[in-house]
């Protein structure tokens, strides 16, 4: 199935920044978030989808205890440098990170790019953000909050997918022999790809070598995701 690979994802903030308030901070985030969607180069196209979660994200954080809020924002501001890195490696001729190549490769089209996208941020950068940011501990603390922040994640993937049977006559025609399963199924992969990136994170404080198989496993997982939405989506719009 088309939407059993394609996902969105949300994920969240940007940079981090000097000494700010936490309000100064989401404001500066937000901006900068805005100033990717109006860049000429294809990551605006998944600018958008982040700019969008980002918004949701506000609102998620806004409401936790103070423990909460300060480790789910620690993560979204390391989480999105991925995002940012890639851009600054593809303007700047360096080596653009595996999970993000497919991105910045190729003839895509706008819904492409956002489904690649959230492929490359889920599956390729979230254990990434955790195991660089936190401690083994710390994993444990922020756990519970990481996976309370799915029902905001899955709004924004509510919107693409409706997007995305606008735009694209397979996903419709999908869409409607399947009765509507299809939706239900993507919100089913986004979590499970969510709770694998944790786990992944997990086990590489705990038990590294599981930790290396593990990632080669959901390496060729996203590169064959990468390959379906090429090759089942329009390349137009």
């Amino acid at each position: 199935m088309i939407f059993r690979k394609q996902l969105t994802i949300s994920l969240w903030l940007l940079i981090a920044l000097p000494c700010f308030s936490q309000q100064h901070l989401s404001v500066a985030v937000t901006t900068r978030l805005d100033s990717v969607t109006l860049c000429p180069g294809r990551e605006r196209h998944f600018g958008e989808l982040y700019l969008q979660t980002t918004r949701l994200a506000d609102t998620y954080i806004e409401a936790l205890p103070e423990q909460g809020k300060r480790l789910m924002k620690r993560l979204e501001e390391s989480f999105v440098t991925y995002f940012l890195r890639a851009i600054n490696a593809n303007n700047s001729n360096i080596e653009i990170p595996d999970e993000w190549k497919t991105y910045f490769a190729g003839d895509h089209s706008p819904l492409q790019l956002k489904l690649i996208g959230a492929n490359a941020h889920i599956n390729g950068d979230i254990w990434q953000a955790l195991t660089n940011n936190f401690s083994a501990e710390e994993i444990g603390q922020v756990k519970p909050f990481y996976k309370k922040y799915y029902k905001y994640i899955s709004r924004s993937f509510d919107e693409l997918f409706q997007s995305g049977i606008r735009s694209d006559k397979r996903l419709r025609h999908l869409h409607f022999i399947t009765l509507g399963f299809d939706k239900l199924y993507g919100r089913m992969m986004l979590k499970k790809w969510r709770d694998r990136q944790l786990r992944l994170a997990i086990l590489k404080f705990e038990y590294p070598n599981r930790f290396v198989a593990m990632k080669k496993r959901i390496d060729k997982k996203r590169h064959r995701i990468d390959k379906m939405i090429i090759r089942r989506l329009q390349a137009k719009e």
